[in-house]
């Protein structure tokens, strides 16, 4: 019997995958610096063989591989075509979550954190960063791509040159901000970006590849690099294509999931002061503290899309 296949990269299945993705970075972040082998805090010992220590970076990827992906398949259909609208379009999506953000922290912090409430704040605020001076990398690193990726359209080029480009300042970004001394998760995703810009422009051979074989051998090259010789960069780069080749062969299409993956910019965000101050109460426990963060920041995002420009629905 022959294995039936969804479209590959199908609009419903890429933004549940998206879901998937940000609900890793929610509980990856959770974990981060968790004290599980203190007294007085509850871990189960097999949550360690999830490995949730890799989850945060691991949707990072998918999410940088997706967005190169979309954005570059977006604009190859627009030349000729990318009016000031929709650059405009662009800039709310990715400017207005950060502005809810701050709004809710402001309001999170005043409720359970006064003491926080310090002309500091306003430092985080206009440079780009979040409460407590998170560095909100992300966001710095995915303003810059897309304005590169819509500079690369400008020219009349070809699309090989294009995405050769963006390997070439990949590889440069990587190699001076690890000279200059950043933290692995600055660059440690940074390839998966022109690789979905890659895939978008070789569309036809990727949807040719077969899943399974994808799959085993992604699966295969992770575990070998895990337990021989773990390399974060080539690990990180490797994810996502297990990911995009999966669900192909299972079906994510679920409305909380492409709720989730529609809105991922404003989870990102809201995320952090359920993290760090609205759920702080659960913190002893690890399981109830990652489900409670989960629903308390969906909840908010669900009641803060009116104000972020976001969607309810999966289209749009």
């Amino acid at each position: 019997m022959k294995l039936k296949l969804r479209t590959f990269l199908g609009y419903d299945d890429t933004y549940s995958l998206r879901g998937i993705a940000m609900l890793m970075i929610i509980i990856g972040h959770a974990y981060n610096g968790y004290p599980k082998a203190d007294a007085g805090y509850f871990y189960p010992s097999w949550f360690d063989a999830l490995h949730i220590d890799l989850w945060a970076a691991m949707g990072v990827a998918i999410f940088l591989l997706l967005s190169g992906y979309g954005m570059f398949l977006a604009l190859d259909k627009r030349q000729g075509s990318i009016d000031l609208k929709y650059v405009l379009s662009k800039v709310k999506r990715l400017f207005v979550p950060l502005l809810v953000y701050w709004a809710v922290e402001l309001i999170t912090l005043l409720i359970f954190n006064r003491q926080e409430l310090t002309v500091h704040i306003f430092r985080e605020m206009i440079t780009f960063s979040m409460h407590p001076d998170l560095e909100n990398w992300f966001f710095k690193l995915i303003v810059p791509a897309y304005i590169i990726m819509f500079g690369l359209f400008m020219p009349r080029i070809s699309n090989s040159v294009r995405v050769a480009i963006l390997f070439v300042l990949s590889a440069a970004y990587l190699l001076i901000l690890r000279k200059a001394g950043f933290g692995l998760w600055w660059y440690n995703t940074v390839f998966c970006f022109p690789i979905g810009a890659l895939i978008a422009h070789r569309k036809e051979f990727f949807e040719k590849l077969p899943p399974v074989a994808v799959c085993l051998a992604s699966l295969i090259c992770m575990v070998l690099i895990y337990y021989i010789h773990f390399n974060s960069i080539v690990f990180n780069t490797i994810a996502p294509l297990l990911f995009i080749y999966l669900i192909r062969l299972v079906n994510i299409n679920n409305k909380l999931l492409t709720f989730i993956g529609v809105n991922s910019f404003l989870f990102y965000f809201i995320e952090c002061p359920v993290l760090d101050e609205i759920v702080q109460f659960s913190y002893s426990n690890f399981p109830l503290y990652c489900s409670l963060a989960i629903l308390v920041t969906s909840l908010l995002c669900w009641g803060l899309t009116p104000f972020a420009h976001a969607k309810h629905a999966t289209k749009g």
